[in-house]
């Protein structure tokens, strides 16, 4: 892929078309600006469970990551973790669907569609809450996988792609030049765990260095379709 790519280069828009037969998207900070609904849950969880509540602004950073991950490095005993996952989980799915989508980023997926691009999600949000989420949006029908995790803590974002991928070949799709769009450090590191290029976007929940790692870099949606759609 090194004719299309970019490699650990943080740019905006491309000299060619990098001509992608596959995308993959992370949801929470990707697709979807779900950052209040997942700090107030942790905000109640902790509360609760009278655990240290951090700011607002620290609690940004464990939008997207796997739950128990979060929930350790906020300093839920791990005798309690299970307990304390199932409360969580318990909440959010009270409010999971209030999010909207980033301004601009359903244009792209529809975009994607119409191109005839395959395109699939890799998300740490289990997987029945991704559907609900993508269908209460008005996106699902452009999706032709929706892969997600699992309870199982050793579900990682490699794990999720791995499946992805696998579902979306047995689909029919062309899987041959993939590439995975997403906020977080996490989607760098599942990407280069499968060999999967990484495309790390600007709106969403990394802290500052955090996406240095990516293969390239979208400051907005429009940047965004640059990268992945020939113009």
């Amino acid at each position: 892929m090194s004719e299309y790519w970019y490699s650990n280069m943080m740019v905006e828009t491309p000299k060619q078309s990098l001509s992608f037969t596959c995308v993959f998207f992370d949801v929470d900070g990707t697709l979807v600006d779900s950052g209040g609904a997942v700090i107030d849950t942790f905000v109640e969880v902790l509360t609760e469970y009278r655990l240290p509540v951090p700011s607002r602004e620290h609690l940004r950073r464990h939008v997207g990551p796997p739950l128990w991950s979060s929930l350790l490095e906020l300093g839920t005993p791990k005798d309690m973790l299970e307990t304390v996952i199932a409360n969580y989980r318990s909440r959010y799915h009270e409010r999971f669907l209030d999010p909207p989508l980033f301004e601009g980023i359903d244009q792209v997926v529809k975009d994607l569609s119409a191109a005839g691009v395959a395109m699939a999600t890799a998300t740490s949000k289990q997987e029945p809450l991704a559907l609900a989420q993508l269908e209460h949006l008005g996106l699902l029908d452009h999706f032709t996988v929706v892969a997600g995790a699992t309870p199982d803590p050793a579900c990682t974002k490699a794990t999720v792609l791995r499946d992805a991928l696998a579902r979306l070949g047995a689909a029919g799709a062309d899987t041959s030049r993939p590439v995975l769009v997403g906020d977080r450090h996490f989607d760098i590191e599942g990407g280069r765990a499968v060999g999967v290029p990484v495309i790390g976007v600007g709106w969403g929940y990394a802290s500052e260095g955090e996406l240095d790692g990516a293969d390239a870099f979208a400051a907005d949606p429009a940047a965004l379709s640059r990268l992945l759609l020939p113009h």
